[in-house]
């Protein structure tokens, strides 16, 4: 029988094993994390609604960007620039929060992240509404940065653009986390064209008026970390996982929430990584007739 010094030791250095296990998946876990945080996807998606009645669209989705007052931060907003017009989109939506932190000073310049974005090409243009994290920077400073980069920014506001032969709404609408609801009577006057809404916060989609052929938003980020066979045990917003990311469709409306390409409070991310989605957006075919048994086909 073993002495019970002897099972002392034994007992100490399994507990120093478990320790330096655990210290090592934690370790571990946070630098995949970081590093996943970093790993920008392009995500490709073939969206479906009975509301597009126009040729397929390429959308570009780039949102919630929050640009460090960091060279590194900098880097990494060219590099989304340079992915996304690698993917030829016919237009690029951008649904906010390019300003980074909770307090004045922690941002990048809002000039200098205008003039980066103002790079993006594509043939029907490139709009963009404001997040939450711009407003708290300085709402007043985006609007002039924009403006002087060439950027239009669709705050409550909307426009028809042309696109093979006919004609789209595009309207933008302010970020539902900072100001209040919209009125869509004024920002969507007509159904008789297909509709596209950009926006920040996915909340206002809960009394969008039908039809839409298309709604982006950002501002969840997907949660940052999901939870295997669970998701996200955290999002900012009211309607939870409703509005968590991907594709919904409710009613009439098909909407998408990107998870975006930065990070907010922690700089960590788990099996939900930065992305630029890039959307074909095509009608539903109309179905074919099956051919009745025993009638010959008209000749």
């Amino acid at each position: 029988m073993p002495k019970k010094g002897t099972r002392r030791k034994w007992f100490l250095r399994g507990l120093l094993c478990g320790v330096v296990l655990l210290l090592a998946l934690f370790f571990g876990g946070i630098a995949y994390m970081r590093y996943e945080a970093e790993r920008l996807i392009v995500n490709r998606l073939e969206v479906r609604s009975d509301e597009w009645t126009l040729p397929p669209l390429k959308v570009a989705v780039a949102a919630d960007f929050h640009v460090a007052r960091d060279p590194d931060d900098m880097a990494r907003l060219r590099r989304i620039v340079e992915r996304t017009n690698a993917e030829k989109p016919d237009l690029i939506l951008l649904p906010g929060d390019f300003a980074a932190g909770l307090r004045p000073g922690q941002s990048a310049e809002p000039q200098e992240i205008a003039d980066e974005l103002a790079k993006l090409q594509a043939p029907l243009g490139v709009y963009a509404v404001l997040g939450n994290h711009d407003h708290w920077q300085g709402k007043e400073n985006f609007i002039r940065a924009f403006e002087k980069a060439g950027i239009p920014l669709l705050e409550n506001r909307s426009l028809e653009l042309e696109f093979r032969g006919g004609r789209f709404l595009l309207a933008g609408v302010v970020d539902g986390w900072t100001q209040e609801k919209p009125d869509w009577d004024v920002l969507l006057p007509t159904d008789r064209l297909p509709r596209i809404v950009l926006t920040h916060a996915p909340d206002i989609f809960d009394d969008m008026p039908e039809p839409t052929a298309l709604a982006v938003a950002g501002h969840t980020h997907g949660g940052q970390i999901a939870i295997p066979f669970y998701g996200p045990p955290m999002l900012p917003s009211r309607y939870h996982r409703r509005y968590a990311s991907g594709l919904v469709r409710e009613g009439r409306n098909t909407i998408f929430v990107t998870v975006g390409t930065g990070t907010s409070i922690l700089p960590l991310r788990f099996l939900c990584p930065p992305e630029i989605a890039v959307l074909t957006l095509s009608g539903t075919p109309p179905a074919v007739p099956e051919p009745k048994v025993g009638v010959p086909p008209d000749v």
